[in-house]
């Protein structure tokens, strides 16, 4: 077993036969989709983490004197960046928040320096990056992502004949991870970038821990059918009203080809390999989380794409590669719905109070 990191080359990259056929049929599988979910609310949501618990502004602050193989990319200099992050629940509907399922915390970090993914982009300083609380996706190709959409499509309105048809395939029970997700106060997640990153001269996974005893704490009460339908939106604006948010911010480095594969996001890449190592922290002080001005801000106007950022943290893996293009025609269509003119956002003041 070697801890060296494997460097970062284009190769490490391998597209899937017919890929191109899977994210164009994927796609369209999600914009029909949130045709139906606005015919159901009237309103346009996001195809996947459609439900907001509260968005949040704050810093993150890079560790000094960081090793080699982890000053990369945004995290090369030491200082504090502005950050917005947004707290959701992982399906395009407004799920109950007792049922178990993934959760999603958004980060977008501004003022980053170095070469960008779109430096035609006027907010080409920004860095977006997503998160989920498992450290898996399991459809973790595009194809497979394609298929379990389609599903979805097929059986809309009838969530009992997703889970089954999903269940009768011979992935179906790691397919089915995020129905077996504990439901935790929002703040006690861990959250995961799921798939490969380039993680400057190297390639990586990206992950945020809760930062204080207290935070870890609350990850012993599961939340379930007795309490509010609403409940983590409940707790984490009770939470962050009075108490700072901080999440430490880890990297796993890619230092075996064979355990830790950049295609398939359905891969677990083994900590006892390569552990999650602490680059930097995310300070969220207390506010108002979710604010209705702050609501229509973040549900209607504003995107997180994780292709929009910088070079040194490219996208990496067929999953990913969907995502190029599905979260700019989603987000599109989500602004189209609601009539509303969608914000590239330049400073974390920006968010309204």
């Amino acid at each position: 077993m070697t801890t060296t990191p494997l460097p970062y080359t284009d190769d490490v990259e391998v597209r899937e036969p017919d890929e191109d056929e899977h994210i164009r049929r994927c796609i369209d599988s999600l914009l029909r989709t949130n045709e139906m979910t606005f015919d159901l609310y009237r309103h346009g949501y996001r195809a996947t983490h459609a439900k907001s618990h509260g968005i949040l502004r704050g810093h993150l602050e890079v560790h000094d004197d960081l090793p080699p193989e982890l000053a990369q990319g945004l995290f090369a200099t030491p200082g504090r960046l502005p950050v917005v992050a947004r707290i959701a629940t992982e399906t395009g509907q407004l799920d109950d928040d007792r049922k178990p399922n993934a959760r999603g915390l958004s980060l977008k970090v501004f003022g980053v320096r170095g070469e960008s993914l779109h430096p035609d982009d006027p907010a080409h300083d920004v860095q977006d990056f997503l998160f989920n609380t498992l450290p898996v996706l399991p459809p973790g190709t595009a194809q497979k992502f394609m298929e379990i959409t389609e599903i979805r499509e097929r059986h809309f309105s009838d969530p009992d004949a997703i889970a089954a048809e999903i269940a009768a395939r011979p992935d179906g029970e790691a397919l089915s991870a995020f129905d077996r997700l504990a439901v935790l106060h929002p703040v006690a997640n861990a959250f995961y970038t799921q798939g490969a990153f380039r993680y400057g001269d190297h390639v990586a996974k990206i992950a945020l821990y809760p930062g204080t005893a207290e935070q870890e704490a609350l990850a012993s009460e599961e939340y379930s059918g007795a309490d509010r339908r609403g409940i983590l939106s409940d707790l984490l604006d009770t939470w962050a009203t009075d108490r700072e948010t901080v999440f430490d911010v880890r990297v796993q480095l890619r230092t075996d080809a064979e355990t830790m594969p950049v295609e398939d996001a359905g891969v677990d890449w083994p900590q006892e390999q390569s552990p999650y190592r602490s680059v930097a922290t995310v300070r969220l002080p207390a506010q108002d989380p979710y604010s209705p001005a702050r609501r229509v801000f973040a549900d209607d106007r504003l995107a997180f794409r994780p292709w929009h950022g910088l070079a040194a943290h490219r996208p990496l893996g067929s999953v990913n590669r969907l995502r190029r293009q599905a979260y700019w025609e989603m987000g599109g269509q989500r602004f189209a719905l609601n009539a509303v003119k969608g914000t590239e956002m330049r400073s974390a003041d920006e968010l309204p109070d």
